[in-house]
């Protein structure tokens, strides 16, 4: 039997309820009505509590198998933050270390290095 035919199953409608309680009714008279009643109810507010343990005790164990991956995936974006700090941090120090390193250089100095990189770079084109 599928879902969905067990599901259009369990489907009452008005009617079918009047029916069901109406043959309740003959079949236990009624002088026995309230104490069935009284049984139905212990016995839903039973599964009720067992389905609850249940959820719970599935939702502890679900939860005991992702701790493991919740502390590797904390670990390694921790290690992700970390790595990219230190990049960013070289990069801004490289940053500084060149436009110190080119402050020093005399003027000079510089059109001769621009003039033989634009050379390099006329040869490489042909």
């Amino acid at each position: 039997m599928t879902t969905s035919s067990l599901l259009l199953f369990l489907d009452f409608g008005g009617g079918e309820i009047i029916i069901i309680f109406l043959v309740i009714l003959v079949v236990l008279g009624p002088d026995k009505i309230p104490a069935f009643a009284k049984k139905a109810a212990e016995v839903m507010r039973y599964i009720r509590k067992a389905t609850d343990e249940i959820k719970v005790e599935i939702n502890k164990e679900t939860d005991a198998l992702q701790q493991p991956f919740k502390s590797a995936y904390e670990s390694a974006n921790t290690f992700t933050e970390n790595a990219e700090k230190a990049v960013k941090d070289t990069i801004d120090q490289l940053e500084i270390d060149e436009e110190t390193q080119t402050d020093k250089i005399p003027l000079g100095k510089k059109r001769l290095e621009t003039e033989n990189n634009e050379d390099l770079n006329n040869k490489t084109e042909l």
